[in-house]
């Protein structure tokens, strides 16, 4: 059924004349009524035309809350969650903690209070339970590349085990059995799956060693830092690096090439991510591919889809799969 003004109105027990009032923010209407018809406008998704949506209470908003806007990661899934946003009536409110605990609660607590329709999260290190204003109030919340284990909520990841599986896959493929794994963060969820890819490929493999970084993080100088200091403590006792990230592989390559090496035909080099730049830099990086924009999308989606009551109740678990892409960073040997 065509959402119209009259379908509004019999949904809110009103006539068409008290809507048409709420929608030009006339002041003839009682204000319990006036919120009857704002929730029912809502509910049913009705979209008055364009000049009448300048009413704040008819801005449909939708919170984002990510780590951070460095890199291309979050840029480009932030871009996609916009896009697809924009084409559907909602408007956006980007915020960006800097995976600081404190601020993620301050970020939540003004998310609330401004009545946000909906809620995209990419990680969240100040714990599940500043959440529950946003759950008892009925607002949605989707997680975006990030496994939310504690609530039941619609959910968009990338199988970064498997991700990091077909990476040490590839270089087991070119001879490679001697592997320095450079780590991420380990309070970040999709680090540790992407570890876990590796210890799954490990217990399949049990003629290849992996060495794992003494830093952590996503940054390149995670990456630099930790080539240097196993290079120095214990020399070049390995043929191939894989990195949590293209970002660090960045830092890996500068630090190789600083030391003598070159890549690939001293160490072979693999990344995650494939950012925009890395089939630029030289050797081209080989990596694997995270879907970032069809990952925004398909977030954005499903908000808007609960906010405006389409579909099932049962939560979206989507996950979404990595992709292998060879360039000229990985040699054959042995």
């Amino acid at each position: 059924m065509k959402v119209n003004i009259k379908r509004v109105a019999e949904e809110a027990g009103v006539s068409t004349a008290t809507v048409s009032r709420v929608i030009n923010g006339s002041d003839r209407v009682k204000e319990e009524t006036r919120k009857k018809v704002l929730r029912v406008i809502k509910k049913l998704g009705y979209k008055p035309m364009p000049a009448l949506r300048k009413i704040a209470d008819l801005n449909y908003t939708i919170g984002v809350l990510v780590p951070n806007l460095v890199g291309d990661h979050y840029n480009e899934m932030v871009m996609a969650i916009e896009d697809y946003a924009s084409k559907n009536g909602f408007e956006l409110i980007v915020s960006i903690p800097k995976m600081l605990p404190e601020s993620e609660r301050y970020v939540l607590d003004q998310f609330f209070k401004r009545k946000i329709d909906g809620v995209i999260l990419c990680e969240l290190y100040t714990g599940v339970t500043y959440l529950e204003p946003f759950l008892k109030s009925g607002v949605p919340i989707v997680a975006l590349d990030y496994n939310i284990e504690d609530i039941t909520c619609d959910s968009v990841n990338v199988n970064n085990k498997q991700g990091a599986f077909i990476a040490m896959n590839h270089l087991y493929e070119n001879g490679h059995r001697k592997i320095l794994f450079i780590r991420g963060p380990h309070l970040s969820p999709a680090a540790l799956e992407r570890e876990k890819g590796v210890l799954k490929f490990l217990k399949k493999h049990d003629d290849v060693e992996v060495f794992y970084s003494e830093f952590e993080g996503y940054e390149p100088e995670i990456g630099y830092e930790s080539v240097i200091a196993h290079l120095e403590k214990y020399g070049k006792n390995f043929t191939a690096i894989f990195t949590i990230n293209d970002w660090t592989a960045t830092g890996a390559l500068s630090a190789l090439y600083e030391k003598g090496l070159k890549v690939p035909e001293d160490i072979s080099l693999v990344g995650f991510d494939d950012a925009p730049y890395v089939k630029y830099i030289v050797p081209p990086l080989t990596t694997i591919k995270q879907p970032r924009w069809e990952m925004g999308q398909t977030a954005a989606q499903l908000l808007i889809e609960r906010i405006q009551n389409k579909g099932s109740n049962i939560p979206k678990n989507v996950i979404l799969q990595p992709q292998l892409i060879v360039r000229k960073s990985v040699k054959k040997i042995g």
